[in-house]
């Protein structure tokens, strides 16, 4: 079973994933040319463009099932598949293919690739991270193979996916109090095995600091996120962990103790470098720069 890779706007996207008890939806394209990269039956996975202030890796966050391709024109296919069209309302869609067609576009042709069973994936898929190879320049979309396709499944829907999502997420961001996390000690996967962390032993860290200080604050640049943000920064502080997980001994637990708290910018030069500097190190590198 082959598959297929569409793009698509985020605004598409958002409103087929708040109309989806529809029984066919449309993909709608310029090009009226048959479709040909996929049979009926076969999966067609949606890689949604990132918002315009957003950049990097887009992602795979949904998929459909694949029935058949019609050519409609644009007035023929809001009145079929109204709003799975993925638009509100007639006058939106209307819109969207005049700015597509830079003209009066009612009565325009357009390609319709109709799709069923409409899903939203449990955890967006980086193709980067399951090495299928999606070029940026790539405008429209790409066949993928009965392999790609089980991964991209794999990845989105399954527990393994949710995991794999969590850790990349560390990588991106780093340890903060808001990674959901799981218990300490249980090894996983990721090409090689990494240590996942257990954001309880942040709360713990947070009350004892707190009652030590009687407020948040980091402990390299003494940063308060309450005094410069007010209400929103109101009990907010990342927690470093101080040991890398990735060389604790299976059985070895994360104590309060091994828990640094610091601001998001002192979080980040923390692991700036291999290995990881102690916050002390960063605290006299940071007096030195004054």
């Amino acid at each position: 079973m082959n598959g297929y890779i569409g793009v698509t706007s985020r605004e598409w996207f958002t409103n087929l994933s708040s109309h989806n008890e529809a029984d066919e939806f449309n993909f709608w394209r310029k090009d009226t040319k048959n479709f040909k990269s996929i049979t009926m039956g076969e999966p067609f996975f949606f890689l949604v463009k990132n918002d315009k202030r957003v950049k990097g890796e887009r992602a795979v966050l949904g998929m459909a099932t694949y029935i058949r391709f019609e050519v409609l024109t644009a007035g023929e296919a809001w009145d079929r598949y109204r709003n799975a069209n993925g638009d509100e309302d007639k006058e939106s869609f209307i819109g969207r293919m005049n700015t597509m067609f830079g003209t009066d576009a009612y009565t325009g042709q357009i390609g319709c690739i109709i799709l069923t069973d409409f899903k939203v994936f449990d955890n967006p898929v980086y193709l980067s991270n399951i090495n299928i190879k999606f070029a940026n320049s790539t405008m429209s979309g790409q066949g993928i193979t009965d392999t790609e396709v089980n991964a991209i499944l794999e990845y989105g829907f399954s527990s393994v996916g949710n995991v794999l999502r969590k850790l990349n997420e560390i990588d991106r961001i780093g340890f903060t109090e808001d990674d959901e996390g799981f218990p300490e000690g249980k090894a996983k996967l990721k090409q090689h095995l990494v240590r996942e962390r257990n954001p309880l032993v942040i709360k713990l860290a947070k009350e004892r600091f707190l009652q030590q200080h009687g407020k948040l604050f980091c402990e390299v640049c003494e940063f308060d996120f309450q005094q410069y943000y007010g209400e929103l920064g109101h009990g907010y502080i990342e927690g470093h962990h101080t040991k890398p997980v990735s060389e604790m001994d299976d059985n070895q637990e994360t104590k309060v103790e091994d828990i640094a708290l610091v601001c998001a910018n002192c979080h980040r030069m923390l692991h700036r470098k291999r290995p990881w500097l102690s916050t002390s190190e960063l605290k006299q590198l940071l007096h030195m720069q004054r």
